[in-house]
């Protein structure tokens, strides 16, 4: 797996957080970078060949900065209900013969070189993370002036693309405008001057904050390149942790009181800010945060077959519990009481289980880590809360 200071060289990667990352682009020429390609033309028309991936929802087709309907490209003939419609590799190639553009999302699922870079930006920026490919051909702009709701990386994989950059940029954006005429106006209207204009070569890597807004167009021959997103979460996401943390105190649980009853509401809510506060500074919430994070994380497993792995199997010998407190998480086991920090859901999932595999908990909870779960389970059984079991 590549390092994000390969995959940023010659940049230094520590210098690019300081300065550029979500705060202005950054244009880096292949000159002195050694990433090899990870998509060029024959890879990327083998995983287009990978025709059952690929449906209405996967694989786009652009005109004229106009999405093709369904109708033009899918097969409709043989789709079931609640089921998406398969792209037509026929419509798609015909369409793409008229002077349409082609975009490959969740490229990272059917290509392992454009997946280990993901998985490296998904580690380095606890960050949910994907690829999309744009495949545009001789002079054609998919796409009007627009800004993106994450932060790209785009790497120019074949062919040459004209990106032009604008001085507006978002305020963290977090919803698309609607599609139309009048939107598109509105961002002409608003982009500002144009700060830089960048001739993507192959090799190259352009960075842009999310917001910012830019517009491309190919160059005199076809054009593939690789947009790399990046989604750490926001302050927004909080809330969500927020409610299944505070769901465990009787007082957030109550009837809030009848507005109309005098001050019996304002005191009410007072106590629970209170609460909130104690609760979003705890340690225990900041492991919330952490594994949250954590969890944006995507390993790929890698199969070696008819190599197998022979796993280690437990089996539950006593019953316990999971508290949270304000300094973290415990599990108690007959009056024992044994700290389990950032693997407290895998703690909590195994108490609930008979029989259960090692591999089988590290998939449930790659987020935890492959050490801490060991480290856990080892304290787990000098308690005899679990048993190794030997499988026959």
């Amino acid at each position: 797996m590549p390092t994000f200071a390969e995959f940023l060289a010659p940049i230094d990667a520590a210098d690019f957080k300081t300065r550029f990352f979500g705060q202005k682009p950054l244009h880096i020429p292949a000159a002195g970078r050694t990433l090899a390609n990870p998509l060029p033309w024959r890879r990327f028309n083998e995983c287009l060949d990978l025709s059952a991936f690929w449906n209405e929802d996967t694989l786009k087709v652009f005109y004229r900065n106009r999405l093709a309907l369904r109708d033009n490209y899918c097969d409709l003939d043989n789709i079931g209900p609640d089921q998406k419609a398969a792209a037509d590799p026929r419509k798609v190639k015909a369409l793409l013969g008229f002077g349409a553009s082609l975009v490959a999302n969740q490229i990272q699922r059917v290509s392992p070189e454009v997946a280990r870079i993901v998985q490296m930006l998904q580690r380095e920026f606890a960050a949910s993370a994907g690829a999309n490919v744009y495949c545009s051909f001789q002079r054609v702009q998919a796409f009007n002036t627009h800004y993106d709701l994450h932060d790209v990386f785009a790497l120019q994989a074949e062919g040459e693309k004209l990106w032009r950059i604008y001085e507006a940029r978002a305020d963290n954006p977090l919803s698309p405008l609607p599609p139309g005429d009048e939107a598109e106006n509105w961002l002409v209207a608003t982009r500002g001057k144009v700060v830089a204009e960048v001739l993507m070569q192959p090799g190259d890597l352009l960075y842009l904050p999310r917001g910012q807004y830019h517009d491309a167009v190919t160059g005199a021959d076809a054009s593939l390149h690789v947009t790399f997103w990046l989604k750490p979460a926001t302050g927004l996401s909080l809330f969500k942790l927020l409610e299944s943390a505070a769901a465990a105190d009787s007082d957030f649980r109550a009837y809030l009181a009848d507005a109309a009853d005098g001050d019996a509401l304002p005191l009410q809510l007072a106590k629970l800010g209170q609460k909130l506060q104690q609760l979003m500074t705890s340690g225990s919430f900041a492991i919330d945060v952490a594994n949250h994070q954590r969890s944006f994380v995507t390993e790929g497993a890698g199969f070696e077959l008819p190599q197998r792995q022979r796993s280690t199997y437990y089996s539950t010998a006593k019953r316990g519990q999971v508290v949270r407190h304000r300094d973290g998480f415990a599990v108690q086991i007959e009056g024992r009481q044994l700290e389990v920090g950032h693997s407290h859901p895998a703690v909590a999932w195994l108490l609930q289980q008979r029989l259960f595999s090692f591999d089988d908990l590290l998939a449930r909870f790659p987020f935890v880590g492959e050490a801490d779960l060991q480290a856990v389970l080892q304290k787990l059984c000098s308690m005899g809360a679990v048993v190794e079991t030997e499988m026959r």
